[in-house]
């Protein structure tokens, strides 16, 4: 038999690699669920029945995987379209939502409440009316909690601090701050004034160093256009990108050549290490996505080892990375600090201390905030952008500043972000 890593890795590729079909299957499925559940609550005799409501989960699972598909292979050919699909998407991932919840109820509720009645504490009547005001109040819960994401929640915006050691850096670049952005996803209801107004944010924190790791665009060419706005971030030291598997769709060299005529101050660094404008010796290293590999484990690229080669060694050295898989790769390589994104973190996250617990998780444990190997530091932003639909829930949008210091500090200290909440409906 195989071990249970290995089972769970081939489960994992699978779903993943037909996440689109694989999701709108289980979207039939739990539309299906949602309703007999409401039929449920309300009493309907129908509800009773299992044939019919098995035959609809049948026709919406197969109408769903006929469905979605096409729309997103044509959903740039028409802003109609995307919008259509953007909100069947929206739609799509709250009822899986909850139907997550509707599943709970029987797995959790119905033993509960159906165990007094098995021993005869009460009668079958009274079992239904508890089953149905506590899924109903569970269920509620839940469905406000996916309104709060899709309006409040995913507007707020979190300015993170974080104080790292460097080892090495020179006690006269003590204090440089490091911005870090990712995951703007431009293309998904992050363009135009929206996308200007968050990088006025940007510039608002004074930063020595701007770095943006990966996922620039959201798989539409036609907003290549809108890397203007990002033209207008400005920082002491210079604006530095690199480019994730969305732009790896896009394309890598289409995004290039945008930046070079609407964004020229903004330096892309593609598999390069560059020596930082400052009084000190400090390098940046980027790597570039290269598309294709976004749910695989302890991802190895060969140019890390290349570009670990070049460094002369007379100063620290930071690791642009889009990817927060290759950490276990760089911190083995000596790579004192990887700043990463990728995750989003999660974007829907129970609300637990950290947020660690989000749907993240299927990809990679390491999902937001921080995380060290040995000497190595890795921190993984949380996106200013979403992919798919526009939630999120106990997991904001994140401007990161990662204070860099010359000696120890203990540990890492990163500030409460609710205090620092603002709302991309300002914008």
């Amino acid at each position: 038999m195989p071990p249970l890593d290995d089972i769970v890795t081939a489960a994992r590729r699978f779903l993943l690699s037909r996440l689109f079909r694989n999701l709108a299957a289980g979207l039939g499925l739990m539309q299906a669920l949602v309703a007999h559940w409401t039929a449920v609550l309300f009493g309907a005799p129908s509800a009773g029945r299992a044939l019919p409501w098995l035959l609809l989960a049948l026709v919406l699972a197969v109408a769903n995987v006929m469905l979605v598909p096409g729309m997103m292979r044509r959903r740039g050919k028409s802003d109609a379209l995307s919008r259509a699909l953007r909100r069947y998407v929206e739609l799509g991932v709250a009822t899986l939502l909850l139907g997550t919840a509707v599943v709970a109820c029987w797995l959790v509720l119905a033993p509960v409440v159906a165990l007094p009645y098995a021993l005869g504490l009460y009668d079958f009547d009274t079992a239904a009316w508890l089953f149905r005001a506590a899924s109903g109040l569970f269920v509620g819960a839940v469905a406000v909690s996916v309104a709060w994401s899709l309006t409040a929640g995913q507007a707020r915006v979190a300015y993170t601090r974080v104080r790292v050691e460097l080892p090495g850096l020179e006690q006269r670049l003590a204090g440089l701050r490091v911005v870090q952005i990712s995951d703007l996803h431009i293309g998904n209801q992050l363009e135009g004034e929206r996308l200007a107004r968050m990088v006025e944010r940007v510039n608002e924190t004074e930063p020595d160093l701007v770095a943006i790791t990966g996922d620039l665009f959201h798989d539409d060419p036609r907003h290549l256009p809108e890397a203007r706005h990002l033209g207008a971030l400005r920082a002491r030291f210079g604006v530095f990108a690199i480019l994730g598997n969305h732009d790896a769709n896009v394309g890598a060299d289409r995004v290039a050549e945008a930046f070079a005529e609407h964004a020229p101050s903004v330096r892309l660094l593609r598999d390069e290490l560059v020596r930082l404008p400052l009084p000190a010796p400090l390098y940046l290293a980027g790597v570039e996505d290269p598309g294709g590999r976004w749910f695989e484990r302890r991802l190895r690229y060969r140019v890390l080892e290349t570009l670990r080669a070049r460094w002369p060694g007379d100063g620290p050295l930071l690791l642009l990375a889009h990817q927060p898989e290759v950490f276990e790769h760089a911190a083995d390589l000596g790579y004192p600090l990887v700043l990463a994104g990728h995750t989003h973190g999660g974007q829907l996250a129970l609300p637990l201390p950290g947020g660690h617990w989000n749907l993240a998780r299927v990809m990679t444990p390491l999902t937001r905030g921080v995380f060290r190997r040995g000497t190595c530091t890795m921190y993984v932003n949380r996106g200013l952008g979403v992919g798919g639909p526009a939630m999120r829930f106990h997991c904001s949008r994140e401007i990161a500043t990662i204070e860099l210091a010359s000696k120890r500090l203990g540990s890492l200290e990163e500030l409460d972000e609710a205090g620092d909440d603002g709302l991309l409906a300002r914008a």
